[in-house]
């Protein structure tokens, strides 16, 4: 476990081990104030990682800090090299997971967008409450902060971006989304009963290996009701008056995700809770549901907090 907010685990350094220095602690503890004061009595200024972090309200750079790797780090020789910077930026760009529960490379059916090729995108867009593309025709939706467009030709999603639509390669997404736009039958009621994934009629499937993973989210979040909110209003989500902190994404229009943080205390640990539309089980098979949930557990911590 990283002590310091650079990402160092300052525990497993001789030098705390001698008494000769201590750990600058996370950055938005009293001990990485009392380290930046301590710094500026011996040095004139602080460390410009652990001031940054402090400013912005960060506890470790590495996991909390969306800008991570940032100049402070590339333009000083510490406390990492540049193979290692480049790697963070080479492996923090590739996007969502691509992998299914089993660490098997997803790979989207043919099928699947051969058979939403078939449907009637009037009536699909109708049931989903997607709009249609004037230009192409083709579907399109708000996904978070970002506007994606179906293709249906090239049989590939695009994003629209400053240069025009660009295609993006999203498995995770691609997968969740042609098995919904295949399976929709009607414009389900949507609002009525928020349920869990236990409460789910196929709740086996979310058992072992496939379950859904939220340990990320309480390391991240746990302790920082402020940030979790700030995570879901930067995904366009809407607050909702439930847990310590709470609010809903709708990564399709009528898709709805509720995550809520539980704060600890004394006798509890702190926990996050996902909860689903009932209506989720009638439009996406459970493998969907799963995709869909990690993409946007995924989204949340690259979200900036705070």
């Amino acid at each position: 476990m990283a002590t310091g907010a650079c990402g160092i685990n300052c525990d497993v350094c001789q030098l705390s081990l001698l008494g000769q220095c201590t750990s600058c602690g996370p950055g938005r503890s009293d001990l990485a104030a009392r380290k930046s004061a301590a710094q500026k009595r011996s040095f004139g200024h602080p460390c410009a990682i652990l001031e940054c972090a402090r400013l912005n309200h960060i506890d470790y750079c590495p996991r909390d800090c969306p800008s991570f790797p940032c100049d402070n780090f590339s333009e000083s020789a510490y406390p990492y090299g540049d193979g290692f910077l480049n790697m963070q930026r080479r492996r923090r760009s590739q996007g969502p997971p691509a992998v299914d529960p089993s660490g098997r490379p997803i790979v989207v059916s043919d099928a699947l967008w051969e058979t939403l090729r078939q449907r009637d995108m009037d009536q699909v867009a109708n049931f989903t409450l997607m709009d249609i593309d004037p230009d192409s025709g083709h579907l399109r939706f708000q996904f978070f902060n970002r506007e994606i467009r179906v293709d249906i030709d090239d049989r590939c999603l695009e994003e629209k971006r400053a240069r025009g639509w660009e295609t993006v390669t999203v498995p995770l997404l691609e997968l969740a989304l042609l098995d919904y736009l295949s399976r929709v039958e009607c414009l389900y009621p949507v609002g009525r009963e928020m349920v869990g994934i236990e409460d789910l009629a196929d709740a086996r499937y979310f058992s072992g290996r496939n379950r859904l993973k939220k340990a990320s989210l309480l390391a991240r979040y746990g302790d920082n009701p402020n940030g979790f909110a700030a995570a879901g209003k930067y995904l366009c989500g809407r607050p909702e008056k439930m847990g310590d902190a709470a609010f809903r994404l709708n990564p399709f229009p009528r898709v709805p995700l509720y995550y809520l943080l539980w704060l600890g205390n004394g006798e509890f640990p702190p926990r996050v809770s996902i909860l689903l539309d009932r209506s989720i089980e009638r439009a996406l098979s459970s493998p969907a549901i799963w995709s869909l949930v990690t993409l946007c557990t995924y989204y949340l911590l690259k979200a900036p907090g705070d």
